[in-house]
Formats: C-alpha cells, structure tokens, sequence
C-alpha cells in the first residue's frame, strides 16, 4: 500500500507539473491545453531521431509530411479528458492503437499526392521552414527511417488488449516528460529558459503554428503566406528561411500561386478523409489548371495595387475603400509599371492590404489546409461527409462543389458551368471569386440559371432568381465587340447575400453586396462605400423606399420586371446593380437590348466592369451585348437546400393563387349559366357595339 501510495502521488506531481508547463505555454499561444500537449509532443519527435511507425519510404527531418504523420500518430490521444472511456467511442476497434496506425497510412498517401501532385516545387518544403517554423535538420543528418515491426512499440501495442495496458502504454508513449525537466530546470525568473536552442526551436515551432493555422487572426496568416512565397521564390534551394517585413519581397504570381495551391490540397484532403467509406476522391480533379490567362488577372490585380500604392493612391484598407480600380487596364500590361526594373514583386505591406480589401478569404487558405491535413484523419473525425468544426478564428476556404437540376425527363445534358471548365473542382475562377467573400467559399454553388440551358433570356433569369432564399451571384460574359470604343469579351457580375424576395420600383438589399470584374483584365472588386444601411450575414437587409424617396448610396439591388406596372412606371426594366431606378450601373435589360456596365455610381467603388476600355464612363462606352449569363445560388450545403425550399414555397403559392383565382372564374360561370344569364353576358358585347354613335344595326347591315 505504501509503495502504491508513493508511485501514485509521484503519478499526481508529474501531472501538475506538465499542467503548470502546459499552462505557461498558454499564457503566450492562443492554443488550448490539448493542442499544446500534442504539438509539444510532435516537436519533441521531430527534434529526436524517433524513427516515426512503420511507413513507405523515408522522410526528411524537416518536412511536413513527417509532422502530418506524427500528428496522425498522437491523433485523439488526450490524457486531460476527465472521462478517458469517451476516448474510445470514436474507434471501431477496441484498440485505439489500430485505428491511429489507419490514420497514419491514410493521411500518408493523401499528403504524398498534394505534395507530389497537387503543390508546386518547393511549396511543402517552405510551408514547413518558413510558416511552421520547423528546424533544418543538421548537415549530415539522414532522413528518418522506418522502424522495423520487431523494434517499434507503437507496432507493438496493436496487440495489446486490456483497458489498462492501453492507457499504460499511452502514458509512456506520449509522454513530454523531457519538456517538462528542461521547464523545471529553468530559472525561477523566466518560465521558460529560450537561451535554450531546444527551447527556442519550440517557441518558433508553436509560434508557426498559432500564426499558420489561423489563431492570430488572418493577418498572421496572409503574412505567413507571405513568407512562403518568399521562401518559395529565391531560397527554396539554399534552405534559408526568409521572415516577412516590409522589407522582404514576393513575386505576384507566387503569392496567388501558392494560395490556388493551398485551396486545392485542403479541398482534396478533405474529399479524402470525408469519404472513408465511400468512393476514392481523384488527386487528377484538383490538379492546378495552369493556365497563364486565367492567373493573370488576379496577378495583375496584385500588380496594379501594389503600384498605385507607391503613387500614394491608395492602400488604407479595412472599411475605409481607398484603392481606384480606374487605373487604365486596355492595354492589360501592368507588369511594365510595377517597378522601375520591370519585375513584378510586391512587399509584405503592399500583398497584406491587397489582400484584406480585394481577396479577404485568401487568408483563409493556409490555416484551413492545415486544419484539415491536422485533424481530419483522426478516428474522431467525421466520416460521413459532413462539414467539420473549425475554431471560431477561422473561416473556411474550400473549392467550391458545383451542383444543378436536371429535369428527370430530360435528353439534352448541358456542361455543369460555361464559366468553370471540367474539372470544376481546379477552376481557378472559381477560387479567384471564392476569395473575395465568406458565403462564395463556403464550399456549394447551385446552378439557378444558365443561358446555355435555359436560353438567353433574362426574363428566365429573373425567374430563376425570384423566391430563391438565399446569397447568389450572377455572372456574365459579353460579346467581342468590333467598335474600338465598346468593350472587348470579357467576365464580369455581382454578389449579393439578400434573396431576391419580390419584385419592386425601387432598389432592396444591404450592404452584403458587390461587383466584380474577373478578366481578362485586372480582377477588380467594387464594394459598397457605406454611409447607409450596414446590413450584414445576420440579417437580409431591405431598402422599399420609392424611385424619389431613393438615397443613391444604398442603391444595392434591383428587380423590376415590365410585367409588374405594364411598363406605365417609366423605369428600367429588368435586373440591377447600384446606379438609379431610371438607369442602373449594371443593368441586364429585359429584353437584353440596353444592357449596360457603368464604370461609376454612388453605391459602389469607382472602376471599370468591362474589359478592354479605355478609362470611359460614356454611355456607348458603357454598353454590352450579352454572351453568356449563369445564376449560381451559393453557401453551406444547408444554406443553399433552405433557399431551393424558400423558392419551391413561393412558386407553390403563386401557382395556389393561380389556381384559386381559376376556380373562382369558373364558379361564377356556372351560376350565371344556371340562372340564365350567361348567354346574355357571353353576347353582351354585340349588344353594346351595336349602340354605339347613336346605334348601328349588324343585322340590316348583313
């Protein structure tokens, strides 16, 4: 009892120990307990030369496959869970040991496609050094090997069967007992000794971490995308770590690359581990589309910010607006005026302001591949494709799945998107518009309307849209005119988050709205200015005042159609943006003759919706011809469900008034046509033409 007693308060002094180390880490990482536990853990195997269990091939020290695998090994172990038996509810087999091991090869051949087929050159390597902070392994170092069955005790304890043999391994297994004498052998007057080289790899390791995986907010992130890129475009061979400052500089065409990259490998890791049990997710549908065209726009974009923040044009951010997207785009040739050099890099300041105003989401793009390489192959995670939780600081960025109705009795099978080539899930539009908005990332875009389907017709569209209960965005591309004064083919639309709930004689909405262009020319994106209703994702806000009533800075959206005032109310008929209720900025008209695409108004920011103008906000400059229209709905798969519903609902109704109003027609004929009168009223007509001017007779005229 004695010796039992001693080994048990030993047991509890060890533990308040590691709590008072863990708590310490606390006070400087915004990472909870457990979290600090595990990456505490995975530094401390890194920084050994603990050969990781039994895998394919060897792996570099300093990699980021090797971390995903020792993250995979820890997987759900939490030796703070006050009910240690819940631990086991996630697993399918009684011994958790098996269901890591399963974890560890499944999130080995996942990594191994992104970093082999889906990541650049260099890309994984320089996430590793420059975002996560992970030490260069020493000259002369080897790459970690396998372990072979007989040595390895993780492979050992598959075997093990009882309850307590498994926790007493776990405890030995997983201990930081290491960490924890180098905190106690620290003096009393720093907490944590970081003169120490182990100290200090691991407070740039969890430093990495914090910042990368999103818990310092989404400048840390962007800045941390930053110096990947930095890595990534003069020092991934040296292996010389480069620090974001406004000092450092970036390629444009890194930066976005490395972005694309990121939201391809977090999509297909988490197709891969979402689908455990169903059909195999194809790394060849997240491929990146290498396409110079398609990148250039939002690489010029990049470009043009940056320049027009030297000029001191612009570059405030936040809310305040203050880059003009009027910088002359017809001759699409930023690059020349960028530098004095002629090259096309930009500093951390310039990429970080760019970034907030124009693409807010593509700071999301590093912390949500990471979450998901990190957490979703656990055997807690969900394997029934459902969207997981993320910490509240981060917003998921996900290549969005693209979904449409397809009549049952239909032959004609139309592309998904004319806008989005196969495979939809790598097009880099498509990445390009999810960046500029949390509900366009959000993983699902439902087709509403397509031109190619449902013909060019916006009397189509505008019925697509109405009743539909939720965010959408509409996109356009317009005809290649031969007029060197009108616009050149190109992509342009709006988003907006208010459903498109009734038709009206004056602009609705809020705030939660923009315009885009998307190319060929600079991507550009015109929020509202503000000054009015701030509206938001909290509520649809509404905006009923009259055409006179009307204040031009809340001109959000617009839905009148002739049919509504037999075209007696003197407007524009048909679909708008912003502008007036006599002329609309982006107007798409009914009968798609006087569709125009201002550069002006003042709702939103100033700049140019069409490609290939000169600087011109004429009305002839303004006019285009309609090519192709599509009409996404988009959002969580839930949000997007709740909105088809919302619009069956109000379909169902009018299509119920209709009815009624049918049955009320023919009530009233059957009881004129019983009580005799229906024959007199049926012919009522003849009799009052014939006294007219004074009396005519029919009959005598015969």
């Amino acid at each position: 009892d004695t010796m039992g007693n001693s080994a048990s308060s030993t047991k509890q002094s060890q533990l308040a120990n590691e709590r008072a180390y863990i708590r310490s880490l606390g006070d400087r990482y915004p990472l909870g307990d457990a979290e600090l536990r595990k990456w505490c853990w995975c530094h401390d195997r890194l920084s050994s030369s603990s050969p990781p269990p039994p895998v394919v091939q060897p792996m570099p020290s300093a990699s980021l496959s090797l971390l995903a695998v020792w993250s995979a090994v820890y997987s759900d172990y939490n030796p703070y869970n006050r009910r240690p038996s819940s631990n086991l509810q996630s697993h399918t087999s009684k011994n958790p040991i098996i269901d890591r091991e399963n974890s560890v090869n499944q999130v080995l051949e996942a990594i191994n496609n992104v970093e082999q087929r889906i990541f650049p050159a260099g890309l994984s390597s320089c996430i590793a050094q420059c975002a996560l902070g992970i030490s260069l392994e020493p000259k002369g170092h080897s790459p970690q090997q396998p372990s072979a069955n007989n040595s390895d005790p993780f492979q050992s304890a598959k075997s093990l069967t009882s309850t307590e043999e498994i926790s007493e391994f776990e405890e030995s297994y997983y201990s930081i007992a290491s960490s924890v004498k180098e905190y106690l052998t620290s003096n009393d007057s720093s907490p944590y000794d970081k003169e120490s080289s182990q100290s200090q790899s691991l407070e740039e390791f969890l430093e990495g971490i914090s910042a990368s995986c999103g818990r310092r907010g989404s400048r840390a992130s962007l800045s941390k995308l930053f110096a990947i890129a930095s890595c990534n475009n003069s020092n991934a061979s040296t292996n010389e770590t480069v620090q974001p400052g406004r000092s450092a500089k970036a390629e444009a065409s890194q930066l976005v690359r490395a972005a694309y990259s990121l939201a391809l490998g977090a999509s297909y890791l988490k197709g891969v581990a979402s689908n455990k049990k169903s059909q195999t997710i194809s790394w060849q549908n997240f491929v990146p589309q290498n396409n110079p065209k398609d990148m250039q726009s939002m690489i010029d974009s990049l470009i043009n910010s940056a320049a027009k923040q030297r000029l001191g044009g612009g570059g405030l951010g936040g809310n305040n607006f203050g880059f003009d997207y009027s910088y002359p785009s017809a001759t699409n040739n930023t690059a020349s005026i960028a530098n004095s050099d002629g090259t096309t890099t930009v500093s951390s300041q310039e990429f970080l302001e760019w970034a907030e105003t124009e693409v807010p989401m593509m700071g999301s793009a590093l912390p949500t591949f990471l979450h998901v390489l990190f957490t979703f192959f656990t055997p807690a995670a969900p394997g029934d494709g459902k969207e997981p939780r993320f910490p509240p600081s981060v917003a998921p960025l996900w290549m969005p799945s693209l979904s449409v109705d397809r009549p049952i009795k239909s032959t004609h099978s139309s592309p998904t998107s004319a806008f989005f080539p196969t495979p939809s899930s790598s097009s880099f539009d498509l990445f390009a518009l999810s960046c500029t908005s949390l509900t366009l990332a959000s993983g699902r875009w439902h087709r509403l309307f397509s031109s190619e389907a449902n013909g060019t017709s916006c009397n189509r569209l505008m019925h697509s849209l109405l009743g539909y209960g939720g965010p959408s965005i509409v996109l356009i591309r317009s005809k290649d005119s031969s007029d060197k004064e009108k616009c050149s083919s190109g992509v342009f639309g709006a988003y907006t988050f208010t459903p498109w709930a009734h038709e009206s004689s004056g602009f609705y909405g809020n705030s939660d709205c923009f315009l885009f262009r998307l190319g060929p020319d600079p991507m550009a994106v015109y929020r509202p200015k503000g000054g009015g209703d701030t509206g938001g994702m909290e509520a649809f806000g509404t905006n009923n005042k009259t055409s006179n009533q009307e204040s031009e800075t809340c001109n959000y959206m617009y839905f009148n159609p002739e049919a509504r005032s037999k075209g007696y109310d003197g407007l524009a008929h048909g679909l708008g943006f912003g502008g007036t209720s006599d002329m609309p900025r982006l107007y798409i008209d009914e009968v798609l003759d006087g569709c125009r695409a201002a550069s002006e108004d003042l709702t939103y920011e100033k700049g140019p919706l069409l490609s290939g103008l000169n600087d011109s906000n004429s009305s002839a400059a303004s006019r285009f011809e309609v090519d192709t229209m599509e009409a996404w709905g988009v959002g969580t798969s839930q949000l997007v469900e709740d909105a088809l519903l919302a619009r069956d609902g109000q379909r169902e109704d009018a299509q119920k008034k209709i009815r009624q109003a049918m049955k009320g027609a023919k009530g009233q004929f059957l009881e004129d046509f019983q009580s005799g009168l229906a024959g007199n009223k049926l012919f009522q007509h003849r009799d009052q033409a014939r006294g007219r001017d004074g009396g005519c007779d029919l009959d005598e005229a015969e």
